[in-house]
């Protein structure tokens, strides 16, 4: 959010006003919130100062936003994404401290998503030596084109 832009609207006096995001070629309208007098006070135009307010461009002459008005907003985006990495990262930890017995299918995960480790076998002698090999799907089957010879 821009804090204390000035919005100049054809034939009125100036007003600040909060910007919820940045103003793009594209806009068609400034979508804003507390909007207030130079003074700080109401505009007699409006009801409720705590609303959000869709000025068309078309009735605004320019929008000015200081300096210290864009270093503030750009502080404030890069705490909002250091926290959402650190959520991330928080996250991702969680997901990997889990432990299996904790989540029944995450013991099939590592057959899907091919990331993680298959679970180690309790016993050595429950585990079996032959491995089923998936089929190449680019390989003729050649079982299949025997019993489509003997119909």
């Amino acid at each position: 959010m821009i804090r204390n832009v000035v919005v100049h609207i054809a034939n009125e006096q100036p007003i600040l006003a909060d910007l919820l995001m940045d103003p793009k070629p594209s806009d068609v309208a400034l979508i804003c919130s507390n909007l207030r007098t130079m003074g700080g006070k109401k505009p007699v135009f409006i009801d409720k100062t705590e609303s959000t307010f869709i000025l068309p461009l078309a009735h605004i002459r320019f929008v000015e936003i200081s300096q210290a008005s864009m270093a503030e907003a750009e502080v404030s985006r890069a705490a909002d994404a250091g926290r959402a990495e650190a959520a991330a990262g928080a996250a991702r930890r969680a997901a990997e401290d889990e432990s299996y017995d904790a989540v029944p299918l995450a013991r099939l995960a590592w057959l899907t998503s091919g990331s993680g480790e298959p679970p180690e076998p309790a016993d050595e002698a429950e585990v079996e030596t032959e491995v089923a090999v998936p089929p190449n799907p680019d390989e003729i089957d050649q079982e299949l084109i025997r019993r489509i010879h003997e119909v």
